[in-house]
């Protein structure tokens, strides 16, 4: 699946919002500044196990802008124009109460 579709598919932007949304509380808490859309996708990046084979697409400004503009829309997060403005969003806490359905990437084995 690419990575947009990934990030901003009902079934899988849920597990990759949650990511998005425990980073910035822990950057803003520990340095006491939100983080930008790159230090949280350098983040999430972390957490694919394809991020080699997706490398291009985890460096895109515009899948970055695209993806928190989704995510905004959905209520996770909340940002403005200027930087380091990202925090959770009004529904960010549904993110954390979701039912037992969790999407968590998997290596694809390469027989």
């Amino acid at each position: 699946m690419p990575l947009f579709t990934e990030l901003t598919a009902d079934e899988t932007a849920p597990v990759w919002a949650r990511r998005a949304v425990r980073f910035i509380h822990r950057h803003t808490r520990e340095r006491g500044q939100p983080p930008t859309f790159r230090e949280v996708f350098a983040e999430l990046a972390a957490h694919d196990p394809d991020a080699a084979e997706r490398q291009e697409a985890w460096s895109s400004a515009s899948v970055r802008y695209l993806t928190m503009v989704h995510w905004r829309r959905r209520g996770w997060i909340r940002f403005r124009r200027e930087p380091r403005t990202l925090r959770s969003g009004p529904a960010a806490g549904e993110l954390f109460t979701l039912g037992p359905t969790r999407y968590t990437p998997t290596r694809k084995s390469r027989a």
